[in-house]
């Protein structure tokens, strides 16, 4: 993959500028995805380790250059009723969640990486019980994990294999999945977790290793549901459920999740 790299003032939606800010212009990109892709480039938005090119990511500049009001970046993700997303450099908007929020600590400071307590579909069959780690991840499509973990949840869900590689779901009393993070529980319906065109599962497997263990992944399926900020300010990860959820209809304190 051919780069350039470049430092320029970049202007963000709103006139917000940010000086002196590095970035790589990708010259060649091998695949058939790169072609028919609809975005223009990736807006890096996590930890500056995890940065491909010296010098702070764009974020960073924003905090060191006093551009934004609080050290605080949060995200709204489209849904199928309302098809407008948001997000807000500097802060949080209280109209796009029903409160309140739940803080997680950053455990690894790369992607947003958090502890999730557990995952369990339909309050039973609970996936990594004693805890394990999370990103929280705009840049995924679908919720991700360790392939023994998502093989199991799959057949759980009642998913079958296509032959083009897709998962299938019979779409007929589907159970809940729940994620528990910081003592909460945030659950998908069947409504929320079914890629709808075809009936495909929204989960994915996805082998991540780090030395705090497997990663499972957030990404935008979970977060069309909850309302994320990310605080690097106190380096930690907020969630709630978005605005077009009916209130707490997809969040309880946790219970026992029977094994």
């Amino acid at each position: 993959v051919g780069h350039c790299l470049h430092a320029e003032t970049v202007t963000m939606v709103g006139g917000l500028a940010v000086l002196n800010q590095e970035f790589g212009e990708s010259v060649y990109e091998p695949g058939a995805a790169f072609l028919m892709a609809k975005f223009d480039g990736v807006l890096g938005m996590a930890y500056p380790p995890l940065a491909e090119i010296l010098g702070n990511p764009v974020f960073d500049n924003m905090m060191a250059q006093k551009a934004v009001e609080e050290p605080v970046f949060s995200f709204y993700l489209s849904s199928s009723t309302d098809p407008e997303s948001e997000l807000l450099l500097g802060g949080t908007d209280e109209a796009l969640y029903h409160g309140p929020i739940t803080w997680l600590p950053v455990t690894a400071k790369g992607y947003w990486q958090i502890k999730m307590d557990s995952v369990a579909v339909q309050g039973v069959s609970s996936f990594c019980p004693r805890g394990c780690q999370a990103i929280v991840d705009t840049g995924t499509s679908l919720i991700a994990g360790p392939t023994n973990d998502i093989l199991s949840l799959q057949q759980l869900i009642g998913a079958t294999p296509t032959n083009i590689g897709e998962v299938r779901v019979k779409q007929n009393l589907l159970p809940h999945v729940t994620f528990v993070l910081g003592g909460t529980e945030f659950t998908l319906t069947a409504q929320s977790y079914v890629r709808k065109q075809l009936c495909f599962s929204g989960f994915q497997a996805v082998d991540i290793l780090s030395p705090e263990g497997p990663l499972w992944i957030l990404g935008d399926l979970f977060l069309t549901e909850f309302y994320s900020v990310f605080d690097r300010g106190q380096d930690r990860v907020g969630l709630a459920p978005a605005r077009h959820l009916a209130p707490a209809r997809h969040l309880a304190p946790a219970r026992h999740l029977a094994n």
